[in-house]
């Protein structure tokens, strides 16, 4: 059966082919054939997706790539005269030496080589020996073979093919069954080249595809990702059967020459050996190298563990103690049995060198908080005795996955993190993991729209204009889903699934089938490769050895596959290093004010201080608290009456999908513990803590547990509720029922309970991650309480690159009654500073707009100044000083008057130089009103005379000149920097910081942005700060409006029929009150009041909005 050797699928071949692995395979599965290959343009991203789902089939996977191959990978410049041209070639993998080898043929290509495209050459390949074990195809119409031979350059066509078979193992021609008259051209040319040679040749369908019914929602993919046509150069490139290649080839060759090809396909599949990835073969460790005197790697790791006892515990009651030393006695033989010893060394290591260079970590993340053999280790901060986590939801003898603990560290520092786990490790052996970007549905809508609407031979040429094609995509509801690092992101439904449920959809689908055809073909496609925010791969050898590598987009090292793929099938071990901002602030409060993280050890922190949650937590005072600033997270801790630390935990648990319609029972039990009822009596215990929900993972486990399941198994009973797979579900229920009548439930209280665990096993969240964010999130209100100046001014650092957000904090600071003051050349540091004796924070310089590090370090270094002359002279940068200025950073009553003193000091003044002799000839003299006959004594001309009155002329015309130059020298600055006075501030300080346009009205509003619902109108008061004009179809203006507000900067849109009825007000500067209509974070603009008139109105009625 005809064997499939050249195929592209949509994570290897990006915005070039719709074609899933899984669809390739099994297409080649339902067509009988035993083999296949794949072989993306210039990548590997797929192949271990491709080997397991071949596995799946029981089809031998056939690893490839499509190289770009060029003369000279090293040359990366192009000119007008000449561009390098690149060529496709097929490599396939044979043996396990040609996988190996292909490995770093791919990362060569796609880092040194890199250039535009991913690009290497023979040259490099032969001499390195990379050849060996590989299948060299001459490829497509884009190969090098079939451009000699189509060209006339027969000659080089022999070179070239002489070369591939001095490189490679073997070497076969390539023919494509595609029915144009350009490849059947090549075909031949490449058909009769083969035969002189005596050349093998095989046939591809080159599938981008996988039917040719997709064709044009394919060319649809392309020209939206890559703003390319596609013509004919995809025509056939789809999967084809055995059948379907004789009837394209039908025309071109006999049947016996077709039939050859195809058999050739099959010989290369019978030559290839079955390659070994590594696939499902446990764990791949770094080495490890321990101290000396220890006998084997767990004596040392039971050290390492036990070193820190008496300095944790040594303050604790004995029973205390020996509940801890039980459980760590406990901890360690699964540890030890589940092989994550040599990864606790690991992590030992890192947590040791991090926090000898005083690197901020976190508490812990996920589920490393359950393992108390962490907090020994100093890896985590939480004592998982003291917070009731359950160790077998990080570790159990039934769980044989690679151990996975994440780590947060210092935002700014993160890239130390992976710095020590070079020095540890080595350098080569490190390397970022890869992520995928998807084609949103939302997206898809409105770009495939727009090429339809704006294509002349489109079947909807003018008819999906803008408006149209945004109120579609606002018709796709968003799910929230907890990524792989546990946070909160929004996912659009996909059209596929919901069309038949939404009528107004289904109306725009009946009026407009085609769109939506293509939108449900493509959406979700990968349409971007970039670095994962935290992950880290760490492998015993070069990471080549394993998985191939690729530049980020800044031309950083990476592997070139995901994190499931590089950790769970490939077994190799990842770190997360997530760069986490809270701790940066943190640590910049703790410097400001003079103490150390030992000071607020969370460990022997007075967690139960009521005056943090009296500030902070009860009034949803949470600006800046780490986890609790949203909406949602304010308002539930104002519901609950957040008066200790567990409230903090449960939110921090329960303001997620699925687990926050919970979260009303919490509260009414928590305020009305009279009025509870439980459902059974062993619940009090098991559910105490959150006042009767279910809300942690861990609940889910100790309720597995009190059903009599066996240790090694609850965890496993709670991941295969999350599954719902039917089958183990059934057999679960029967256990769990059987346990619990045991205990005493009754029927109706089993049905119940299992109903709810089915509930919420897909939302239950990790106890051991809430109680660690839980305490970060204390920590910051407690600093924010007792340390207040410090903090906010930390705050502000952080904040001082985020229009959006800057303007919320200084309104907190506001509340609390400090002042932030402007910019001061002679004060200010790069950061926020505070000055806790004038309750006053001094704006950092690095926080104004335009001015870079260097300058600003520059500034620092050579105060004070005495007078602005003398920091003109010392700092001399035009674009600082101007901007400086508008900041208010240079003392001043009239900031005007001193960018106008600034502008005169710029323009050169230049005294008249008088000439030494009069200009010949004289008739030079007149348009100066000089006669040289009015000089004449006799025949004697007087020339020191006409000489002083050439002088006095000259020098008359020159002053006006120069008059006239510094009038326009004046007026250009003014016009370049000296309008919008009023708009100075918010320009260099993102902000009206000495003078709030908005500071009237702030007691006539009542709800915050976030406050308000998707879908539903408010009236924002606000100042215009920026206006974006565009045309629609029919060439009426609408306009994108930046809006300052007291929540920040809020983008917003006026359509054209509001445009021109509020012309007048939307001008920028303006103070307006707008009432419109929030979508989705956006603002619609309905009605518009000037600001003035509307406050006068409210002050009248004396309501908020």
């Amino acid at each position: 059966m005809f064997t499939l050797l050249h195929i592209h699928t949509t994570k290897g071949s990006l915005l070039d082919s719709i074609l899933t692995v899984e669809e390739a395979v099994k297409f080649a599965s339902e067509n009988g054939m035993k083999a296949m290959a794949l072989t993306d343009h210039g990548s590997m991203a797929s192949f271990v997706d491709f080997v397991k789902e071949c596995n799946k089939y029981n089809i031998k996977s056939i690893i490839g790539n499509e190289i770009y191959e060029v003369d000279d990978m090293w040359e990366k410049a192009d000119t007008k005269e000449y561009t390098q041209p690149r060529y496709h070639l097929i490599l396939l993998a044979r043996t396990q030496e040609g996988y190996k080898n292909l490995i770093k043929i791919t990362s060569v290509s796609r880092t040194e080589g890199l250039y535009k495209k991913p690009r290497i050459d023979i040259k490099y390949i032969k001499e390195n020996g990379l050849g060996r074990g590989i299948i060299c195809l001459t490829a497509c119409q884009a190969g090098r073979l079939s451009r000699y031979l189509t060209n006339g350059k027969y000659d080089e066509a022999e070179q070239f093919v002489s070369r591939l078979q001095n490189t490679f193992d073997y070497v076969v021609c390539e023919l494509q069954s595609h029915n144009t008259e350009d490849q059947a051209n090549a075909n031949k040319l490449i058909y009769e080249f083969s035969q002189k040679h005596n050349l093998p040749y095989t046939i591809t369908t080159d599938a981008h595809m996988l039917s040719d019914s997709l064709k044009d929602s394919h060319a649809m993919f392309v020209e939206i990702g890559e703003g390319r046509e596609v013509g004919e150069s995809y025509t056939d490139c789809y999967l084809q059967t055995e059948d379907e290649i004789y009837e394209k080839l039908s025309d071109q060759f006999s049947e016996e020459v077709i039939k050859k090809g195809i058999e050739e396909s099959i010989n290369i599949a019978d030559i290839v050996e079955n390659v070994d990835i590594g696939l499902n073969k446990g764990n791949i460790m770094p080495k490890i190298n321990i101290e000396n005197g220890y006998d084997s790697h767990e004596d040392y790791l039971r050290y390492l563990v036990f070193k820190t006892f008496d300095e944790k515990f040594g303050h604790m009651s004995k029973e205390d103690q020996e509940i801890r030393r039980q459980r760590l006695e406990t901890e360690l033989p699964v540890l030890y049995v589940v092989d994550y010893t040599d990864y606790f060394i690991m992590l030992y290591m890192l947590a040791k060198e991090a926090r000898k260079r005083h690197i901020p970590l976190g508490y812990s993340r996920g589920s490393g908080a359950n393992c108390l053999c962490l907090f020994m280790l100093n890896v985590t901060q939480i004592d998982s005795v003291r917070w009731d986590l359950d160790f077998s939801r990080f570790a159990n003898l039934g769980r044989k996955s690679m151990a996975d603990f994440d780590w947060d560290i210092s935002k700014r520092r993160r890239k130390e993190m992976v710095e020590i786990s070079e020095e540890l490790f080595g350098k080569e052996n490190v390397a970022p993991i890869a992520t995928f970007n998807t084609l949103s549905t939302k997206v898809a809508i409105r770009d495939i729209g727009k090429v339809l609407d704006e294509k002349e031979d489109s079947p909807y040429y003018k008819q999906i204009p803008y408006k149209l094609r945004d109120e579609v995509a606002k018709m796709i509801p968003t799910i929230k889903t907890l990524n792989d690092l546990g946070e909160e992101e929004e996912k659009d439904v996909l059209l596929k699934d919901i069309l038949n449920k939404n009528e107004k959809l289904k109306e725009v689908h009946d009026k407009f089938p085609l769109w939506f055809k293509y939108v449900m073909d493509v959406e979700g496609l990968p349409k971007s490769m970039g670095r994962h925010a935290a992950g880290t791969l760490i492998t015993p050898t070069p990471v080549t050895d394993y998985c191939p590598l690729c530049y980020d987009s800044e031309k950083n090292i990476m592997i070139e596959l995901e994190m499931h793929n590089a950790m769970d099938d490939l077994g190799l071990v990842k770190m997360d290093y997530l760069g986490l901002e809270t701790l940066d602030i943190i640590d910049d409060t703790l410097k400001m004010a003079g103490i150390t993280w030992e000071d607020v050890d969370i460990n022997h922190l007075d967690l139960n201080d009521k005056a943090v949650f009296d500030t902070v937590y009860k009034n949803g005072n949470t600006v800046g608290i780490f986890q609790m600033e949203s909406a949602e997270a304010r308002r539930m801790c104002i519901e609950a009456k957040a008066d200790n630390v567990e409230d903090i935990i449960v939110v921090n648990a329960a303001n997620r999908p699925g687990t926050k319609e919970s979260f009303p029972t919490y509260c009414q039990n928590k305020l009305h513990p009279e009025s509870v009822e439980v459902l059974h009596d062993d619940l009090r215990e098991l559910f105490g803590k959150t006042h009767f929900i279910l809300l942690y993972q861990e609940q889910a486990l100790q309720l597995f547990r009190h059903a009599g399941f066996p240790e090694d198994q609850v965890d496993n009973a709670r991941r295969a509720m999350g599954k719902k797979i039917k089958a183990v579900m059934e057999g679960l229920e029967t256990d769990f029922r059987k346990g619990l009548t045991e205990k005493g439930w009754n029927n109706e209280q089993l049905i119940e309970i299992w109903q709810l665990m089915l509930k919420q096993s897909e939302y239950c969240f990790n106890r051991g991650h809430a109680v660690a964010y839980g305490l970060l999130s204390y920590l910051t209100a407690y600093l924010k309480t007792h340390y207040t100046i410090y903090f906010m001014a930390s705050l502000l650092t952080s904040k001082s690159d985020k229009v959006q957000k800057i303007s919320i904090v200084i309104n907190d600071c506001k509340r609390l009654g400090i002042k932030v003051s402007q910019p001061n050349v002679n004060k200010s540091d790069m950061k926020f500073t505070a000055l806790p004796e004038k309750n006053e924070i001094l704006f950092g310089l690095l926080a104004v707009k335009g001015l870079g590090e260097s300058i600003v370090y520059k500034i620092i270094e050579n105060r004070p100044y005495q007078s602005m002359n003398d920091f003109v002279e010392r700092v001399a940068d035009k674009t600082a000083i101007i901007t400086l200025i508008k900041a208010g950073a240079i003392p001043t009553k009239d900031k005007m008057l001193l960018l106008k003193k600034y502008a005169n000091s710029l323009f050169e003044k230049k005294d008249y130089k008088p000439v030494t002799t009069v200009p010949s000839p004289y008739s030079k003299l007149i348009p100066f009103g000089l006669d040289v006959e009015d000089y004449r004594d006799g025949k004697k001309v007087d020339k020191d005379r006409l000489l002083a009155d050439y002088n006095k002329a000259k020098e008359k015309i020159y002053i006006e000149e120069q008059s006239q130059k510094y009038k326009k020298h004046m007026m250009e600055f003014k016009e370049k920097y000296a309008k919008d006075e009023y708009m100075w501030e918010f320009d260099t300080l993102s902000m009206f910081l000495t003078n709030d346009p908005l500071k009237d009205a702030y007691k006539f509003t009542k709800t915050d942005w976030d406050m308000v619902e998707d879908g539903d109108k408010t009236t924002l008061f606000c100042v215009i700060v920026d206006i974006k004009r565009k045309k629609d179809k029919n060439s009426n203006q609408f306009a994108y409006l930046d809006l300052y507000t007291p929540f920040g900067i809020i983008e917003s849109t006026i359509w054209s029929s509001q445009l021109k009825q509020f012309s007048d007000d939307v001008k920028k500067g303006n103070c307006l009150a707008i009432l419109g209509r929030k979508r989705e974070e956006h603002f619609f603009v309905e009605k518009i009041k000037p600001y003035n008139t509307w406050l006068e109105q409210m002050r009248k009625k004396g309501v908020a909005v």
